[in-house]
């Protein structure tokens, strides 16, 4: 199994500090992580132990770099990377890749999870999206992506950025909805951890036999009446009540007709 040799991280945020934590647990601690904000630099040097750097001189020795940056700084930190002999890979879901094309080597290191500084993941079972521009760095960063996980997958920019807007639909809409949930069950004085057994239910039925056969609930079956109460009762929340409208309008168009589904 192939490996780089040095590894270096650009970054401090959830992204970056997550990597640092998986590269350490598997002993390929970073030789660098390149860091701008002083106070953000020391918490990386008291968690991970590394060498922690605030300029381009030693990011440029390595041989393997991560861009973990907010999307809108990936091309300022690739501009001082033109000279980068390694390869390059951001970890983006939506920016192209060509956006690192002024270096030799570049290519992608997506991990498809939702990363947090509070929360230790393993990456074990992370699906992570590469891409490499040769054929070559493919190989290799194939081979360095399978020491984190077993679910490793090519994807173009076209399907990474597919995959992305599908997490945020599946991730983060979820999560406002969930939000939302929590809203009306604090209104009665109930808390969000009553729902925790019926979502991890719903989930893994939806994960089995697909989201169609999973769905349950007033609009899957029709029932005009329980709708109409339910939008009563969400009348003094009225983003919340426009919400419940426009999803269940959905369902009853595109669930509640299919008799099939």
């Amino acid at each position: 199994m192939m490996q780089f040799g040095k590894i270096a991280v650009i970054g401090a945020g959830n992204v970056a500090y997550t990597l640092c934590n998986v590269l350490k647990s598997k002993e390929m601690s970073p030789c660098c992580v390149l860091v701008r904000n002083e106070a953000e630099a020391e918490k990386l040097r008291q968690k991970f132990n590394v060498n922690v750097v605030s300029d381009y001189e030693k990011v440029l020795e390595s041989d393997f770099l991560i861009i973990a940056v907010n999307d809108d700084s990936i091309a300022e930190v690739a501009s001082h990377l033109i000279d980068y002999k390694g390869l390059a890979v951001h970890t983006s879901g939506t920016k192209s890749s060509e956006l690192l094309n002024r270096i030799e080597r570049y290519g992608v290191f997506y991990p498809l999870q939702t990363m947090s500084k509070d929360r230790e993941i393993s990456f074990d079972e992370v699906p992570l999206l590469i891409y490499a521009n040769s054929p070559e760095d493919l190989i290799r960063l194939r081979g360095f992506a399978l020491q984190l996980s077993s679910k490793v997958k090519y994807c173009d920019d076209e399907q990474r950025q597919a995959i992305h807007l599908a997490a945020v639909f599946v991730s983060n809409f979820t999560n406002v909805i969930l939000g939302i949930g929590g809203k009306v069950l604090k209104d009665n004085n109930l808390p969000l951890s009553i729902m925790e057994p019926l979502v991890k239910e719903m989930i893994e039925k939806s994960f089995k036999n697909s989201p169609e056969n999973a769905l349950t609930g007033p609009a899957r079956r029709g029932d005009m009446a329980t709708i109409q109460a339910h939008e009563e009762m969400l009348s003094n929340h009225p983003k919340e009540q426009e919400i419940y409208k426009i999803l269940t309008n959905y369902i009853l168009e595109n669930y509640h007709k299919n008799e099939k589904l």
